[in-house]
């Protein structure tokens, strides 16, 4: 992006008297040219912050990406974590329906022994049962 840069005339008129013309007109074509070698080179550094930020903008977002994966749960962690609850599930079923045949053969074995030795028993479990 070359741009011309241009010396006040103030200053060149300065310089034509102290120099001379001729003189003058050097001193300010030398003047530009490094005023524009300076230009070049700022745009230079400009374009190289640039883009070392943006490089080190994507290193920070790759960065907090790696970060997240590995702290979030990922769909098949979800999907693992559920069918492990659904085995656990199953399992916890089994074994409320094994306590409960259980549970019921003690009240049955309880009714026995109610009714073998209280006869009275006997005829309040006979009403339940009709």
């Amino acid at each position: 992006m070359a741009t011309t840069i241009s010396i006040p005339i103030e200053i060149f008129e300065i310089l034509e008297r102290k120099l001379g013309r001729e003189d003058a007109k050097e001193v300010i074509k030398v003047i530009e040219k490094s005023l524009e070698t300076i230009d070049a080179k700022a745009e230079e550094a400009k374009t190289e912050v640039k883009r070392l930020s943006e490089d080190l903008a994507l290193q920070k977002k790759l960065e907090l990406k790696d970060e997240l994966t590995k702290e979030l749960a990922t769909k098949s962690d979800i999907l693992l974590v559920r069918q492990e609850m659904q085995t656990i599930k199953v399992e916890l079923e089994g074994k409320i329906e094994s306590l409960n045949t259980k549970l019921n053969f003690l009240i049955f074995l309880m009714i026995i022994a109610l009714t073998l030795m209280n006869p009275v028993m006997a005829d309040i479990i006979k009403s339940f049962l009709k």
